[in-house]
């Protein structure tokens, strides 16, 4: 597919601009934002907090952005229309995707404008996710302007970990313009480095300094899509939120989540905070001891599809997932399916609790799951079984 600059995408911007304005932005999270006459081509790179964070860029601007997507989106019943409205770039998470970088290429010589957030993924405890040093080299071939956008607010608005919004106050504001000049006078790892210091929001950072309440009903329901080890007992899935309450099953360790987006009754009561411990702990299992028949951890309900393209996705079936010390494997009534961790050679989460797995042989595997368990949990328990840095 052509990746082409039209008048439709402006004509839909200017017509739906001002409903979305007031029905998602104001209303549902009282966004506010500055403005910005800036003529493209120039490239946006955003901070990712929220399924909504294209919007609050595109309110600061005139212009339409191109935004850089999941093809998890463009594959959805609705990825046609959202093609024929704004054009998203679609691109396959976890993996080195070259079309990818030549549409962006084509849009930016046609004069259009690109959004992009480098992350690749939204905030699971409020940190900024891991961002690819690719974007340096990147932002080098370009050679137009990079403006660096942050949204604070989004994270306590919005949490990765639930479906349930909160309304309080969000803010969208250019952090940092570089120019084409400048970007000649540095390397691909320096323009990475000033481009991360930039981008940086850490919610939590965020909201000591403005106390701003995030108010709403059911605030620690699925939290444990995030918090997959019990601080007390550290049992592997034995949490659960209900109302603003989390429970563990197997100790009776509770805590209740407040408007702030603190922890109460706890002695720790950053998320972020009780993320890196969750992560720490997984680093210390012994799993040297585990033969590859030892069962880590399961969970039943995974809808599994496998990628044919950007649009379409074959359904396999519902499995229940198992981890091994080396392997996954999806079980059901009528097969199994081994997928062994050196044939991965990447991985994501896709919303809540979705799996995306990227093979050496090119097959991509999509998992999700309508209950109420952790994706990131068996994305980590991975990384830590397989001795890589953690993504998310």
């Amino acid at each position: 597919m052509k990746y082409e600059v039209k008048k439709r995408h402006g004509f839909w911007n200017k017509l739906l601009n001002p409903i979305i304005s007031y029905f998602i932005l104001k209303r549902k999270f009282n966004y506010t934002c500055e403005k910005s006459d800036l003529k493209p081509p120039f490239i946006v790179l955003g901070n990712h907090t929220t399924d909504y964070d294209a919007f609050f860029i595109a309110k600061s601007f005139n212009t339409p952005l191109y935004f850089v997507m999941s093809d998890h989106i463009s594959s959805m019943k609705v990825g046609k229309f959202i093609q024929h409205v704004l054009c998203p770039i679609p691109i396959t998470k976890s993996t080195h995707d070259v079309s990818t970088v030549r549409n962006i290429m084509s849009i930016v010589r046609q004069g259009g404008a690109i959004g992009l957030f480098p992350e690749g993924n939204k905030s699971f405890a409020g940190e900024m996710s891991e961002m690819k040093p690719a974007i340096g080299k990147l932002l080098k071939r370009l050679r137009v302007p990079v403006v660096i956008y942050n949204i604070e607010g989004g994270y306590f608005s919005s949490p990765r970990w639930t479906h349930n919004k909160r309304k309080g106050e969000m803010h969208g504001f250019i952090k940092k313009i570089i120019t084409p000049e400048e970007i000649d006078t540095m390397d691909n790892d320096q323009l990475y480095e000033i481009v991360k210091e930039n981008l940086r929001v850490n919610a939590y950072e965020v909201q000591e300094k403005q106390h701003i309440r995030f108010k709403g009903k059911n605030l620690a329901e699925n939290i444990e899509t995030l918090l997959y080890l019990c601080p007390k007992c550290k049992g592997i899935s034995t949490l659960k939120g209900e109302k603003n309450t989390f429970t563990c099953s197997k100790c009776g360790f509770s805590a209740n989540y407040n408007e702030y987006g603190y922890i109460e009754n706890h002695t720790e009561t950053r998320l972020d905070m009780m993320d890196k411990w969750q992560k720490e702990e997984l680093r210390k299992m012994p799993f040297d001891k585990f033969n590859e028949h030892t069962l880590i951890t399961s969970d039943e309900g995974f809808e599994i599809k496998r990628k044919i393209d950007k649009y379409k996705n074959e359904d396999l079936g519902t499995f229940r997932l198992e981890l091994y010390k080396n392997a996954f494997e999806l079980v059901n009534k009528k097969e199994s399916h081994i997928i062994p961790f050196d044939k991965i050679i990447g991985y994501a989460i896709e919303g809540i609790n979705g799996i995306q797995l990227s093979l050496k042989d090119g097959k991509v595997y999509r998992f999700k799951n309508k209950n109420s368990v952790s994706g990131l949990k068996y994305v980590n328990f991975y990384c830590a079984l397989s001795h890589l840095p953690y993504h998310f």
